[in-house]
């Protein structure tokens, strides 16, 4: 009887536990929200328009307006371009925030 309870909580405790570590890993996956208007401004401050231009198609460097990749891979693109012309953008350089807001803008040209 105590060994029947016993596995039944055991289960009990593994799903919790389960669903629980399902929903840390599915939060740290989502792109944090961008914000359309403050992505403009921090696009202009990083000089990103001086290669890609105004609105993100109109530069000498490739288009990046209306973005077709998620936001992750856009963030490791602007962290590691492995290109010798763009530079690096650490986190100390540019906030995960604030890439998420160029992100938002871009989306929107």
């Amino acid at each position: 009887m105590w060994d029947q309870s016993f596995a039944r909580r055991g289960k009990q405790l593994a799903m919790c536990l389960g669903a629980a570590m399902t929903i840390l890993v599915l939060s740290s996956c989502s792109a944090p929200q961008g914000n359309p208007a403050d992505g403009k401004r921090w696009y202009s401050m990083h000089h990103c328009f001086a290669c890609h231009g105004p609105n993100g198609n109109d530069g000498k460097g490739p288009k990046i307006d209306n973005p077709d990749m998620g936001f992750r891979k856009f963030l490791g693109i602007v962290r590691n371009a492995r290109s010798p012309i763009m530079p690096k953008f650490p986190e100390e350089k540019i906030s995960t925030q604030d890439v998420a807001d160029i992100y938002a803008w871009l989306k929107t040209q």
